[in-house]
């Protein structure tokens, strides 16, 4: 959604003449937001003209194939559609990004799996686990920065299940091991992301489904949607499909105007 209203924002404040091709405006404005892209294709619906020089759009269609928002990060697939659009002039004129209305939006995600490896094996995914304080279970306070992770790779498997493996590395010993994570993955009512039948196997031990248990119902607040609602955005997954080459995600989201996230337009 940020792309959203970056190309909304800079089409008001660059549009005065009526008919002035907007599509290729965003497409740009999309581009120059982008690491890289194969493919993009904007759309923006308008019946009649004059509405979007006085604030109003019926729809914004985006395609893209191939963009990568940051180096390390490839998206196969990407389209974007919104509901009518309309936008609050007088604060746009004085510099600010503001609705008069929310912004609805459907959004259909195609991720490579190959790609999600690519992007685990990147710097910038390491140097977020190394800033990671990770326990073993039954480890004391002392011991917070003694085990590390490194290598991660996840294999998509039939029936909406993941495999991730990782290498867990012991500071003080200085040992590594591999830790295997397998479970099925579930949304609920749209929002809740649920763990279905996870298994730990690390060293090739098994770790005990008691501990497993206390892992996914310490973590299940976390695995919510629901935490956009602080910033007066609802989000809300329609379909979830998991392959052994891609994740197919399609996902409605609202953002309203009161939301935070609409400053980032501003700066």
């Amino acid at each position: 959604m940020e792309w959203i209203t970056i190309i909304i924002s800079s089409l008001f404040t660059l549009i005065s003449p009526v008919g002035l091709v907007a599509d290729q405006i965003a497409e740009g404005l999309i581009r120059d937001n982008l690491y890289q892209a194969e493919l993009i294709d904007v759309r923006i619906d308008n019946t009649p003209n004059f509405r979007l020089v006085g604030g109003r759009v019926d729809r914004v269609r985006f395609a893209g194939r191939g963009i990568s928002p940051i180096p390390e990060l490839r998206i196969d697939v990407l389209d974007v559609e919104t509901d009518p659009i309309d936008i609050d002039l007088p604060a746009l004129q004085d510099g600010k990004f503001a609705l008069d209305e929310p912004i609805q939006a459907a959004m259909h995600v195609v991720l490579n799996t190959e790609d999600i490896n690519a992007f685990l094996r990147s710097p910038r995914v390491q140097e977020l686990l190394n800033r990671l304080e990770f326990n073993l279970p039954g480890a004391s306070e002392r011991e917070r920065n003694r085990y590390g992770l490194s290598n991660p790779q996840v294999t998509a498997l039939e029936g909406n299940r993941v495999r991730v493996t990782v290498d867990l590395a012991d500071r003080v010993q200085q040992e590594q091991v591999e830790a295997l994570v397998e479970t099925g993955i579930q949304v609920v009512d749209g929002h809740q992301l649920v763990l279905l039948d996870p298994s730990i196997v690390i060293d090739g031990q098994a770790v005990p489904q008691q501990l497993i248990k206390a892992f996914t119902e310490g973590i299940a607040s976390e695995l919510t949607l629901k935490q956009f609602d602080a910033l007066a955005v609802v989000a809300r997954v329609l379909q979830f499909e998991l392959q052994p080459e891609q994740i197919n995600l399609v996902v409605y989201v609202r953002v309203d105007p009161n939301s935070p996230l609409l400053d980032l337009a501003d700066e």
